[in-house]
C-alpha cells in the first residue's frame, strides 16, 4: 500500500489519484455508493484510520454523516450535527481547513459516541465547495495524534476537489427530494 507521502511523490501515474476517485464516480448509482466507494479507497490506499464524508442539508445549517471507512457503519445517515458544533462543524462554519493532532484537545471537539471515535486523535477537515458552494466536508483521522505534513494537505485537498461534485449530487438528487 501507498502511503500519503509516497503518492505525493509518485509520478508515474500508477498510483491512486483524483482521476481514479472520477472514476468511480462514474460507475456507481445512486451517487451515495459512489461516496462509500470514495472514502474506502482514501481511507485504505492513503493508509488512514478514517476517511468520512458529511454532507450539508438542505437547511443549510447541519452536516449528517453520509459515508465512512472507520467509523461505525451504523451512525451513516443518522449522525447529524449543527455547523455550529464540532470540528467538521467548525470546517463548514469557516468554509476552511482545520487541522489538528489531539482532536479531542480542541476546543470545539465534540464526541459523538454513536461514531465510535473516541480512539481517533489526529483530525483533518476540509470543505467541499462545488460551484461555489459549500456541499459538505471531508475528514480524515488517524489513531496516532500527528500533524499532517504539507504533501499530504495538498493530496487531500486535491482529493476534495475530485470528492465535491458527487457531494453536489446527492445532496441534489438524494437529500433533497427527501
Amino acid at each position: 500500500m501507498m502511503t500519503l507521502e509516497s503518492i505525493g511523490e509518485t509520478t508515474t501515474g500508477e498510483g491512486f489519484s483524483a482521476d481514479e476517485l472520477d472514476r468511480i464516480a462514474e460507475q456507481f448509482d445512486p451517487p451515495s455508493q459512489a461516496l462509500t466507494e470514495m472514502v474506502r479507497r482514501v481511507a485504505n490506499d492513503l493508509e488512514l484510520d478514517v476517511c468520512s464524508i458529511y454532507i450539508l442539508e438542505k437547511d443549510r445549517e447541519h452536516l449528517c454523516l453520509a459515508a465512512t471507512m472507520g467509523l461505525n457503519q451504523s451512525s451513516v445517515g443518522h449522525l447529524r450535527m449543527k455547523t455550529s458544533e464540532g470540528l467538521a462543524g467548525l470546517v463548514a462554519e469557516q468554509m476552511h481547513t482545520v487541522s489538528v493532532a489531539a482532536a479531542s484537545q480542541h476546543p470545539r471537539f465534540k464526541y459523538f459516541p454513536e461514531a465510535g471515535e473516541e480512539k481517533y486523535n489526529s483530525f483533518h477537515g476540509l470543505a467541499l465547495i462545488d460551484e461555489g458552494q459549500l456541499q459538505g466536508v471531508l475528514v480524515v483521522q488517524t489513531v496516532e495524534a500527528r500533524e499532517y505534513s504539507a504533501s499530504e494537505v495538498a493530496l487531500v485537498s486535491e482529493f476534495s476537489l475530485a470528492i465535491a461534485p458527487m457531494v453536489r449530487r446527492c445532496r441534489l438528487i438524494e437529500f433533497f427530494d427527501a
